[in-house]
């Protein structure tokens, strides 16, 4: 390895992939490799990155939360970092800290797809429906043809009430990919709240899951 932004960037494109494919133990052992890569070129914010994935991996989300961090106090305009480190910040529950960050890795790289799809499911756990379409909306905008962006709109469109297009997200993402269990899960879910709501109690549930339930998140984690 030359020891290049683009070549550690491709590496940890390379260790998603492996983790994705259900290939566990292939990333750990590749981030671990990487790292010490990175710490033989003297790269010694990289080291700490690709040594706190290799702890998350392990299931170690607090301890390579405290690597990822470092990494980034010492890689203060690495997007890859930031948007990492906000990933696991979201997976341990502070997911209003996770928007901050991913805001500032944003302004660095406005069209980061990662970044935006990250920022929308973290809105999105905040009870932030409408900014968090947004942010599908934009990559959606960006890659007509991503499909995870397409399917988190459907749910976005749901939790705002938007049944009918919601559906069509869903049906247009399982066209595309029959197989996608969340896609399939999604719209499950769907399905049975709109029986649900033709019942005489279930719209009762329905509003309460949709517009009290996302209010109380809101007014406990301002964005401002």
């Amino acid at each position: 390895m030359s020891g290049t932004t683009s070549d550690y960037v491709k590496m940890a494109a390379e260790v998603d992939r492996l983790d994705e494919e259900g290939r566990r133990d292939e990333a750990v052992s590749l981030a671990r490799e990487v790292a010490e890569q990175a710490r033989n070129a003297d790269d010694e914010g990289f080291a700490l990155f690709f040594s706190g994935e290799s702890l998350c991996l392990e299931g170690n989300l607090e301890g390579g939360e405290t690597l990822i961090r470092q990494a980034a106090a010492a890689l203060p305009g690495e997007t890859l970092v930031l948007v990492n480190h906000a990933i696991v910040l979201s997976l341990l529950g502070k997911t209003r800290r996770a928007v901050q960050i991913l805001n500032r890795s944003l302004e660095l790289k406005p069209d980061d797809l990662v970044a935006l799809g990250q920022k929308g499911v973290c809105l999105a756990k905040l009870g932030y429906g409408r900014e968090s379409l947004e942010a599908f909306d934009r990559i959606l905008a960006l890659d007509p043809d991503n499909l995870h962006a397409l399917r988190n709109r459907g749910v976005a469109l749901s939790r705002l009430g938007r049944e009918k297009e919601a559906m069509a997200c869903f049906d247009k993402a399982l066209a595309a990919d029959p197989a996608d269990p969340h896609a399939q899960s999604e719209k499950k879910i769907l399905e049975e709240e709109m029986r649900l709501k033709g019942t005489p109690l279930g719209w009762m549930v329905i509003w309460a899951r949709k517009k009290v339930a996302p209010a109380f998140k809101r007014a406990a984690n301002p964005l401002g």
